[in-house]
């Protein structure tokens, strides 16, 4: 039974060789593998448990003798690994496979080198010598084969060293009397000149002869060739300019024609000269092709390769008449490619785009939301002063209008209508509010004739930026930037931009949806303090929104709290009482920050709160003495000495990198140059009536700084100190006398602005309750007034539920009955230093190839060697090139020898420097006798032992 079981077995492998040579296989193909695939698609499990069920078969089958069973194998690994599944491990299968005498085995397995072996450059040094023999051509029955491998090497990963080992055989090849074989050999030849540019130098003539060919394919193919190996490097191909101008006359097929003007787009940017020689051609060949394809692409070369230059009005009206045209085509792809066309030209000159607008606003509302990103970039060149509000208008109803696409579904028996929403990408939307301050912002806001409407976008712009998570610093800094670059350059109203940062400062949890927004409203809080009239509620405010503030926001903010504190403490009818309360109240609010784990945060409390609680004390000291309340009662901390740290130069706008470049001209001298030279001290002591001898009187000797330090007379000190401060007692009074002169000084000058009233409009209400709490209801809130213009007052309610009211009645019956805006001036830049713009750029670094994460990646750009190489330097001598392929030729060997089954046992030892390699080969024998085997020891080591090395 067994007998006749082996016979029966032995008889279907005889059956299944015989019949795979026909095509017939009993195994499962490629196509019993998709139709497996397909029914078990249901869910990932099942799918995930076929396919490693067919991988494990295809293993069994890639090590089977059989060569047919073995393609089989690999051209479904073929098909699996576009499914992700590595095929590295079989590279030595698909050598085997490529080996074979058949053409179908053949091309199996030259398709699979072409996926799997650049995981593994190292097996292209295995595959030279096939290569080789395969592209020998002995009769017509080895033009498939040639073509098979011809085809490879234009789509394997090429080594360097594989590229000299076959640019000969190559270039052999050009030579063919069949087409065929010509055209492949010229792409071929494209994939060895970037990675071994010597064999373009050495054969620059046999390789563009072949654009005088007979056959038009090959013309075609070496003009392809040429073009993409001009993008590398044009400079060798600028002399055959008149070449390619003579083809480009001649030839009447679109393909080549489209081929040549992406050559010459890549020429006649390295040769300017080529511009008065191509700009004829080309505007005759847009006049006389109805093409749409050569069309754009001689359009492309006019603006891509510099031929369209900035007063050249009669061709740019040419290119923009014909990308006009396809704006109104049905085709998205074309649109859009016009869009990239338009916003080029107006790079060139946004006065060539300028008779557009409608076009351009046309696009922003197109269907494509890609065609609608490109037209943004378009705006720049359309926008003046009487169209800006016009185009702002057409992207803010973007966020809030829901826009429909209808399609007609217009059949025979029935005429149906179906709504689409159009869904708005985030990352369009943020575009579109970068867009609209950029436009508003240009040419230091020449467009802008209104900056109470722009105050007004930029509020609404805040308010859609906080449903932007990606892009809420970003779009919040460019917010805060341009609120600050108005209240710096637009004097005139800074007013109504004080009513839009409190406006912002006051929304609902605005620290938290769109924190970033809040450093450059903070700032110009403080910096502009002086409009603000009650700065005590405005430093409530701040006080409560500070808990949520971040920590850069909370470096600007203990500066601007003093900033508001020191104008609101120097103005009318304050009360000594109220001061000293909100004292307190920062008081403790800088004592929680001086803990701050941020360094510059603690820095800035301390300091703040140590002269703060300095005041303190004077106000305290001042306030038992006097129980008057009056402000003339305000110690010189708040009313002279606060002042001058910020009120000492008035601000105006720089220039851009201005601090930078000042940086790098400042020099240290180590602190030896004064800050004030004797005259500038004897002004200052004069402006006080301070003698010289009196500050020598008052001042400390060296026996005073002893006594003051020394521990044993602790009390005395005290009593000193006491002293001292009496007999500084006078000084004090001194001042106060000047500065009640100075206020009567103000009351009696006519030109002082007061309240309507003459009275301050804290005096009629309560600021603060007697509890001190630093957290108050919404009723408690007091209104935050701003002075206006008009010496009338604009209330902000301090309350982030309640609207803003910018204007009383009688205002908003002006601004009715006025027809045109008033314009206001706007600063320049005052330029410091003169800046170098070269200096401060950092040009970007662009990538030579696409990386993907993860091992094994593919590199969707291959690494070339042509761009860098110099083809004036002619290096004949190639023989160290050749001497470090042999020594990693060796290493290779070596590599495969170690992965080897059946390798002995190999001991080296390698020099680290030289090179030099000495192998000992040591050798097993049997055990023998122990005289015997002391004979054979003596004689191994005379024999094996290495010779000394010789020194010279």
């Amino acid at each position: 039974m067994s007998i006749s079981n082996s016979n029966s077995i032995a008889t279907a492998d005889v059956v299944r060789q015989r019949l795979r040579p026909f095509g017939i296989f009993f195994e499962k193909s490629l196509k019993d593998l998709i139709k497996g695939i397909r029914s078990h698609n249901e869910t990932p499990e099942s799918l995930h448990e076929l396919l490693t069920k067919e991988l494990d078969q295809c293993r069994k089958e890639a090590n089977s003798p059989d060569i047919n069973l073995k393609t089989n194998a690999v051209l479904k690994l073929s098909y699996l690994e576009m499914y992700g599944f590595d095929m590295s491990w079989c590279n030595f299968h698909i050598l085997e496979v490529m080996s074979s005498e058949t053409l179908p085995n053949k091309r199996v397995g030259y398709l699979a080198a072409s996926q799997s072996f650049h995981r593994d450059p190292d097996i292209l040094v295995l595959m030279t010598n096939l290569l080789k023999k395969d592209l020998k051509y002995a009769n017509k029955d080895d033009m498939v084969k040639v073509g098979i491998a011809l085809n490879a090497i234009s789509t394997i990963t090429i080594t360097p060293s594989l590229a000299r080992d076959i640019v000969d055989d190559l270039f052999s090849m050009l030579n063919s009397s069949h087409a065929y074989i010509r055209k492949k050999t010229v792409t071929a030849l494209f994939k060895v000149f970037l990675q071994y540019p010597e064999a373009l130098r050495d054969n620059f003539d046999k390789f563009t002869m072949k654009l005088q060919d007979d056959d038009i394919s090959v013309v075609s193919a070496t003009v392809s060739a040429i073009c993409e190996l001009s993008k590398q490097n044009p400079w060798p191909f600028v002399q055959l300019s008149p070449l390619l101008y003579e083809l480009l006359l001649t030839i009447d097929n679109n393909w080549i024609i489209i081929r040549l003007l992406k050559l010459f787009t890549n020429l006649s940017q390295v040769e300017p000269k080529l511009r008065y020689k191509l700009l004829p051609k080309i505007i005759e060949l847009m006049e006389s092709t109805m093409a749409t394809s050569v069309l754009y692409e001689a359009v492309n070369c006019i603006v891509k390769g510099g031929i369209l230059v900035e007063d050249d009005y009669d061709t740019a009206t040419k290119c923009l008449e014909c990308l006009d045209k396809f704006c109104q085509s049905q085709d998205p792809n074309l649109r859009f490619i016009s869009c990239n066309l338009f916003y080029k030209i107006g790079i060139i000159n946004p006065q060539f785009v300028a008779d557009y607008d409608a076009l351009i606003l046309k696009l922003i509302s197109d269907v494509d939301i890609s065609i609608r990103s490109k037209s943004l970039e378009l705006l720049k060149g359309i926008v003046n002063d009487d169209n800006l509000k016009l185009v702002v208008s057409a992207l803010l109803r973007q966020f809030v209008n829901e826009e429909m696409v209808v399609l007609n579904n217009n059949t025979r028996k029935n005429n149906t209508r179906r709504e689409i929403p159009i869904l708005i990408p985030n990352s369009y939307k943020i575009k579109m509010v970068k867009t609209i301050i950029e436009l508003c912002a240009m040419d230091n806001y020449s467009n802008i004739s209104d900056f109470e409407w722009f105050n007004a976008l930029l509020a609404d712009l805040s308010l859609v930026s906080q449903d932007l998570i990606e892009a809420r610093d970003l779009l919040g800094n460019l917010i805060g930037e341009q609120l600050k670059s108005i209240m710096i350059k637009v004097p005139g109203v800074r007013n109504v931009t004080m009513v839009s940062l409190i406006k912002i400062l006051s929304t609902d949890d605005v620290e938290l949806k769109l924190p970033s927004i809040l450093k450059e409203c903070i700032w110009s809080l403080g910096e502009y303090s002086s409009l603000i009239e009650n700065g005590d509620v405005m430093i409530k405010l701040l006080l409560e929104k500070s808990n949520k503030l971040n920590s850069e926001t909370k470096i600007i903010l203990i500066t601007a709290i003093l900033k508001i504190l020191c104008t609101w403490c120097n103005g009318n009818n304050i009360t000594i009482m109220s001061v000293r309360d909100i004292v307190n109240t920062i008081i403790e609010f800088m004592e929680t920050l001086t803990l701050s784990s941020s360094f510059e945060i603690q820095e800035r409390a301390i300091e703040a709160n140590e002269f703060l609680k300095i005041v303190k004390e004077s106000i305290d000291e001042s306030t038992n003495n006097d129980e008057s309340n009056n402000v003339e009662d305000l110690p010189m901390l708040l009313t002279d000495i606060l002042p001058s740290f910020y009120n000492g130069y008035e601000l105006k706008p720089i220039a851009h990198g201005t601090q930078v470049q000042l940086q790098r001209k400042l020099t240290q001298d180590y602190l030896e140059t004064p800050f004030l030279n004797d005259e500038d001290w004897n002004n200052i002591l004069k402006q006080y009536n301070i003698d010289q001898d009196e500050m020598s009187d008052t001042s400390i000797d060296e026996s005073d700084m002893e006594h003051i330090y020394d521990n044993n007379s602790f009390e005395d000190n005290i009593s000193d100190a006491s002293s001292h401060n009496n007999e500084l007692g006078s000084d004090y009074d001194d001042f106060d006398k000047d500065k009640k002169d100075r206020k009567q000084e103000q009351l009696s000058n006519p030109f002082y602005l007061t309240d309507n009233n003459g009275k301050h409009p804290n005096e009629e209400r309560d600021v603060f309750s007697n509890e001190g709490d630093s957290v108050h209801t919404n009723e408690q809130m007091n209104m935050i007034k701003v002075k206006d213009s008009l010496e009338s007052n604009i209330p902000i309610i301090g309350n982030a539920n309640d609207i803003v009211d910018s204007t009383s009645d009688k205002k908003k019956k002006k601004q009715k009955s006025r027809t045109k805006v008033k314009k206001f001036t706007v600063l320049d830049d005052e330029v410091i230093v003169q800046t170098d713009p070269s200096s401060d750029v950092k040009k970007s670094a662009v990538p030579s190839s696409i990386k993907v994460k993860g091992g094994g990646a593919i590199h969707l750009q291959t690494k070339s060697k042509l761009g860098n190489f110099d083809f004036t330097k002619d290096d004949t001598s190639d023989q160290n090139i050749i001497d470090a392929d042999e020594l990693e030729l060796d290493k290779i060997r070596q590599k495969f020898q170690v992965q080897s089954l059946d390798q002995p046992e190999v001991a080296s030892e390698v020099n680290g420097d030289d090179g030099d390699e000495e192998v000992v080969i040591i050798k097993k024998k049997k055990k023998k006798t122990k005289s015997k085997k002391k004979k054979k020891n003596h004689s191994k080591k005379d024999e094996i032992e290495p010779p000394e090395p010789q020194h010279e």
